[in-house]
């Protein structure tokens, strides 16, 4: 019974994508690097890392380019594992006016950070990411939402 209890929880974990807290919808700011900071900052106060990680996305993309736009109106801010991060987890922001990150798939009004602690443990959540975001409908919706909990259950509650 107890075995049962413990594998019960541990789907309950694998299952939740993204905390309500961990979602701003109808953000704004100014450049793609503002962005990136509100985004990860929701991460940074609710425990997940520290703010050098925020810096190390902001880094990256400026080392490497847009990459992270990674579809029409999508980012996905991230950077190696790295001690700063405290446990695997997402944020979540739209935008209310799409911003230019320098992509040539055009501006973002999505932005989410990953934060991994390996190279592994967020694979399931980037599936589902990927799954709702790719769906031109669902983006759609996501964009216009004004209420947290109702994207945080779009994407908690997600099967393919």
């Amino acid at each position: 019974m107890i075995y049962i209890n413990i594998l019960c929880a541990k789907e309950m974990r694998i299952s939740m994508v993204i905390e309500e807290r961990n979602i701003k919808l109808q953000a704004h700011a100014e450049n793609w690097e503002e962005a990136l900071k509100i985004s990860g900052s929701l991460l940074v106060d609710s425990g997940y890392i520290e703010e050098k990680y925020v810096e190390m996305t902001i880094d990256t993309v400026k080392e490497m380019g847009p990459y992270i736009v990674i579809g029409p109106g999508l980012a996905l801010a991230h950077s190696r594992p790295d001690a700063s991060v405290l446990k695997t987890g997402i944020s979540l922001i739209t935008l209310d006016e799409a911003i230019d990150f320098g992509s040539e798939l055009g501006p973002v009004q999505v932005v989410i950070t990953l934060a991994a602690k390996d190279s592994n443990t967020h694979i399931d959540k980037l599936q589902v990411i990927a799954g709702i975001l790719s769906d031109e409908d669902n983006m759609g919706k996501v964009c216009a939402e004004k209420d947290a909990a109702v994207v945080a259950k779009l994407f908690n509650t997600w099967q393919e």
